[in-house]
């Protein structure tokens, strides 16, 4: 039977207590039909659910629902009723016992260890204290094994290591066969990915291939302390709802953790760990792309996720022309140019600049904002800050 949600009309008020909490507005209040008024209905308004754009979240049935127990009216209140479709597993049972370890993938690109590895361990150290098994990470490329140590000394128990002149360039198909058949072999229970290009590129080709879940663009990771399941939390809806993902019946549990989100591992130099090289026959996989040319981007533009001071200009300015005064700012002080969601609506400053739950999420030393109200899916976005580390001032016109 298909999800299906309905209204029982003789019980609804027209309170909009249901309409206010719903993520996707899916709700409206209509005038009552002339047959609930010849049956003496007094309420005026009828609550009715468009039930094409309803994502079955259950937050409507629990308002009408709570409201109804106050209440303490056996007629009215409970009046909406959600029937979720039940999915029966056809395959074998999963064994969480079967998996063990918290795995990290350590991003190489054009040669360069990236920082998102940093902020993984930081996590990922969290979660596998939680549940008490190792932590591990994943590296693939070509002369990478030297940056194996540096991972240990932030915090990996372990490194698998895949050097070879085949990872040399990103490819989706020999990066996704390479870790699919390292899981397959090793059973790790989690699995963290950086949320960036690449990471979002081949980490779904992994889940499908390794037969489990993703959760994108991650903000949030704990562990259920009675389940031992990965809570993975992620902005849904534009930022107006932070939904938490669970993969109940499949592992590993996959998350791509959008970068800056959490802090980055201290280093203990020193650190000893496992280094093991993965020995692999490519000739096994069936790879049809292969890397013709990379051709960098031509921009003076300082990437707002990787800056340390961001002068950041919203609405409040009040036309584009003057974001003019937020570029000198930013160019004086040697930073970049952030910007809130409705400037990048309205067209004045490209998407790449938006810091927010909906843009980029950001850690400078110093953050600078005029004319930004304030809108917590934007403060959300710099909330990763140090206070210590930080300063933010707000300016409005």
């Amino acid at each position: 039977m298909p999800n299906r949600i309905f209204v029982i009309q003789d019980r609804c008020t027209g309170c909009t207590a249901c309409s206010k909490v719903c993520p996707v507005t899916c709700i409206d209040m209509v005038g009552r039909p002339a047959e609930d008024k010849a049956k003496g209905v007094k309420w005026p308004k009828l609550a009715v659910i468009e039930e094409e754009k309803c994502i079955f979240c259950g937050a409507c049935v629990d308002t009408c629902n709570t409201l109804g127990d106050k209440a303490k009216k056996a007629d009215v209140f409970h009046a909406i009723v959600m029937e979720k479709e039940t999915v029966v597993s056809t395959g074998p049972a999963l064994d969480p016992t079967a998996y063990k370890g918290v795995w990290c993938y350590a991003e190489v690109r054009h040669g360069q260890l990236q920082p998102t590895i940093y902020e993984l361990l930081h996590v990922g150290r969290e979660l596998a204290g939680t549940l008490n098994e190792e932590l591990s990470a994943v590296l693939i490329g070509h002369n990478v094994a030297a940056f194996a140590q540096d991972i240990i000394e932030h915090g990996a128990d372990k490194v698998y290591v895949f050097d070879d002149p085949l990872f040399a360039n990103f490819l989706d198909e020999a990066y996704t066969a390479a870790l699919t058949e390292l899981i397959k072999q090793e059973k790790p229970n989690k699995l963290l990915m950086p949320a960036s290009t690449i990471g979002r590129s081949f980490g779904s080709r992994v889940a499908i291939a390794a037969n489990t879940g993703i959760t994108a663009d991650a903000t949030e990771l704990s562990i259920d302390p009675k389940t031992r399941m990965l809570n993975a939390t992620r902005p849904s809806f534009g930022g107006n709802l932070m939904a938490t993902i669970l993969c109940e019946k499949h592992r590993p549990e996959m998350a791509t953790v959008r970068p800056m989100s959490f802090p980055r591992a201290s280093k203990q130099p020193g650190r000893q760990g496992k280094v093991l090289n993965v020995k692999f026959d490519p000739s096994k996989w069936n790879l049809r792309a292969k890397f013709v040319e990379f051709v960098p981007e031509k921009s003076e533009i300082q990437d707002i996720a990787s800056a340390e001071i961001i002068v950041s200009g919203g609405y409040g300015l009040g036309k584009a022309e003057n974001f003019k005064m937020i570029e000198d700012i930013a160019k004086l002080l040697g930073g970049a140019v952030g910007a809130s969601r409705k400037v990048v609506d309205a067209g004045w400053i490209p998407y790449r600049h938006q810091v927010g739950l909906t843009g980029r999420t950001v850690r400078p030393k110093l953050y600078i904002a005029a004319g930004i109200s304030g809108a917590i899916q934007h403060l959300a976005g710099m909330s990763s800050n140090s206070s210590s580390r930080s300063t933010k001032r707000a300016m409005s016109r």
